[in-house]
């Protein structure tokens, strides 16, 4: 959800329900001293939003499967459209369409991934994150979030918190996301960071069921790209990585 475009919600829904079907059942070198450029998060946001990126992505993880772990690896194509005008909430907005598509093998059987949909909404001029809509979901931001527009190596913070529905009834309430921000140097460059962006899903108890990490490269022309992604839940875990 939020900056990480719903990849978590897509791949982790998709593959592992292909995962048990099947059986019967990237990352970058940080440095350790921030660099002291400043990078703009917002016009990366904004860029994404308007461009959309389509990639060949490596799959792998975890399944729980009658109570054991059983890894499986794959591989699939993500595809962020590219923001179009649409209404959510009440209110109009930008959305962009994601979806996943792509083969899982696990224990010497492959599968096929079903077409999964998830779709992101923006506050009309300003792109900043209102909400998300999916399968049995409708997640509200409690106020849009705002993507700060000067970061380095170093900057973290609070982007928002969801409310979490099963509709746009909004009757049936799910829980709560906080997503939150962390900027890491790269080993070797001047001219681009890596943000880290955590979601921490709750329920309706707060307790913690999901932690979803999405990791982007940002660079100092202020382009955002996706670069890995990892979800953690009762499921099982999975690593998405961009090729």
């Amino acid at each position: 959800m939020k900056i990480s475009t719903g990849m978590a919600t897509i791949v982790v829904v998709a593959l592992l329900a292909s995962a048990l079907s099947a059986c019967g059942g990237g990352s970058s070198s940080l440095a350790t001293t921030p660099a002291a450029t400043s990078f703009d998060m917002q016009t990366g946001v904004t860029g994404l939003v308007m461009n959309g990126q389509t990639a060949t992505v490596a799959l792998s993880g975890t399944a729980i499967v009658s109570g054991s772990s059983v890894p499986f690896t794959g591989t699939g194509t993500l595809t962020l459209a590219p923001g179009v005008t649409a209404t959510f909430n009440g209110a109009g907005a930008l959305s962009q369409t994601e979806t996943i598509s792509g083969t899982v093998t696990e224990g010497g059987q492959t599968g096929s991934i079903p077409t999964s949909v998830v779709v992101d909404y923006y506050a009309t001029g300003k792109d900043a994150f209102v909400g998300e809509t999916g399968t049995s979901e409708y997640d509200v931001a409690q106020a849009a979030f705002t993507y700060p527009s000067a970061v380095m190596a170093g900057s973290s913070g609070v982007l928002g918190t969801t409310s979490n529905y099963t509709d746009s009834t909004m009757g049936v309430a799910q829980g709560t996301t906080q997503v939150s921000y962390a900027v890491t140097a790269v080993s070797g460059s001047s001219s681009s960071v890596m943000v880290a962006v955590t979601e921490q899903v709750y329920d309706t108890q707060s307790t913690l069921v999901e932690t979803d990490v999405t990791n982007y490269s940002l660079t100092d022309a202020g382009v955002l790209s996706l670069v890995s992604a990892s979800v953690q839940d009762s499921s099982g875990t999975l690593t998405v990585t961009v090729q």
